[in-house]
């Protein structure tokens, strides 16, 4: 089986995470929400601990949060929800299932994969190859680097509006994934290359659906509330959301035209400090097993896990409605990502973040 990254979690080198010095306080709170929704708190870090993270965050460090592909296999290739990692052997495949995606009430949409330049988000053209981002700048969007274990990791992270203006989003399996929360977390909102303009954020405290943090991670079940949230401290009195702007948020809404964004991690095709994206319409997935989440054709690289799913977005103002984050695409087509549809769970989650 061809090793395609599909889970878009970047993991680290295999060197040892240092033990930090600081007060760190991790709590493995759940909190319950209405049921079926549920959630969870991961972790609630102090100043001291906040400060240890930015600290520890060096250029060596880094340079060694590497890719490290991951697979989520077509539902039909085994038990639903079966996955494989690279490099574990696994068991002869059964026929793939026919998989059946939808624009409405339509199958999936053919398009083209030439570069565009950033107009194409304007003019309605479709961009299924990523491409470097070369508009204005977007410091709404950014990477979250974090520990988990012994490796160091990348995301990529968006601000959203909030009443303190301190809440970003990201995927799930960026702030815990097979029961590791992630510690050490920064948010570095538009970089640029080698550059840092906007600085760097520590992160207080991470939330996810509790759906996502007690459910096989692998399933069907989990992937489709893989969402996570986080907040970040303010810096000499400003928020977040004063100092790069906000996305606004919106939950159940019908499928229409997206921009995806993300922060590839380094490949042929990306350097790993360059903002690319993806720009056309959304479908569904369909078939036995499958997720409910949405989807769009769009080929972007480990390391944009977690980045927003904008629609109406304006590239003048480089702001939109966050209504999904990029998280997995199938091992049989790894030019079509996955997003999780923002419904009342996830609201129930961005409401406990936004509020705390």
């Amino acid at each position: 089986m061809r090793t395609h990254l599909t889970r878009r979690l970047i993991a680290a080198s295999s060197a040892a995470v240092v033990t930090l010095g600081g007060a760190a306080t991790f709590a493995a709170t759940t909190a319950s929400a209405a049921p079926g929704g549920g959630v969870s708190l991961l972790s609630t870090v102090d100043a001291s601990g906040q400060q240890a993270a930015l600290d520890y965050w060096t250029a060596e460090r880094l340079a060694q949060a590497a890719p490290l592909d991951r697979t989520v296999t077509n539902r039909g290739a085994g038990a639903p929800g079966a996955a494989a990692a690279v490099g574990v052997p696994q068991p002869p495949a059964a026929a793939p299932r026919p998989r059946s995606t939808s624009v409405a009430q339509g199958e999936a949409p053919s398009l083209p994969r030439g570069g565009r330049a950033a107009s194409g988000v304007v003019t309605g053209d479709a961009v299924s190859t990523a491409r470097n981002w070369v508009g204005g700048a977007l410091p709404t969007v950014g990477r979250l680097y974090f520990t988990q274990g012994t490796g160091k990791y990348e995301c990529t992270a968006s601000s959203v509006d909030s009443p303190k203006g301190n809440v970003i989003v990201t995927a799930g399996h960026c702030v815990t994934e097979n029961r590791l929360d992630s510690k050490n977390l920064i948010f570095v909102p538009g970089l640029a290359g080698a550059s840092e303009p906007q600085g760097r954020f520590a992160v207080g405290q991470t939330f996810t659906t509790t759906q996502w943090r007690t459910s096989d991670q692998q399933s069907s079940a989990a992937l489709s509330y893989d969402v996570g949230f986080a907040l970040v401290t303010p810096r000499s009195g400003k928020s977040l959301k004063d100092t790069v702007g906000a996305n606004r948020i919106a939950f159940d809404t019908p499928l229409a035209r997206t921009t995806v964004l993300g922060y590839p991690g380094r490949s042929t095709t990306a350097d790993g400090f360059t903002l690319q994206y993806c720009t056309g319409t959304q479908f569904t997935d369909n078939g036995p097993g499958a997720t409910t989440d949405v989807a769009t054709l769009c080929d972007l690289g480990g390391g944009s896990s977690g980045g927003p799913w904008v629609h109406d977005f304006d590239p003048a103002t480089g702001t939109g409605t966050v209504t999904s984050v990029t998280s997995f695409s199938y091992d049989d087509n790894t030019s079509v990502l996955y997003g999780p549809r923002f419904g009342s769970v996830v609201r129930d989650v961005y409401t406990q973040a936004a509020n705390a």
